[in-house]
């Protein structure tokens, strides 16, 4: 019981870590543009995440994170839950 305890303690003290390692950030996903200047397709939470781990070397469970769907160029926010009450916010900027 004192090992869980111990354990809860290190994942949280984790999570707060990796949350300021994260919290206002930018990560920028480069996209093609289709017709009118939008997005060719859309940005997903599988992209960002590998963008955040090939810039800011953190791997993300792409589950955990909110974004809106990003469908043109521009500025997103990402919420990523990282433990019970711990979120991080970056940005996602989405350009050609």
């Amino acid at each position: 019981e004192e090992a869980a305890a111990h354990h809860k303690k290190e994942e949280i003290a984790a999570a707060k870590e990796t949350a300021a390692r994260l919290d206002g950030k930018t990560v920028e996903i480069k996209a093609k543009a289709g017709a009118g200047g939008k997005l060719f397709g859309s940005v997903t939470s599988k992209e960002i995440a590998a963008e955040i781990k090939n810039t800011l070397g953190i791997e993300i469970d792409r589950k955990k994170m909110q974004v809106a769907d990003i469908k043109n160029f521009g500025e997103y926010t990402a919420e990523i839950k990282l433990y019970q009450g711990i979120t991080a916010k970056l940005t996602v900027k989405v350009s050609e």
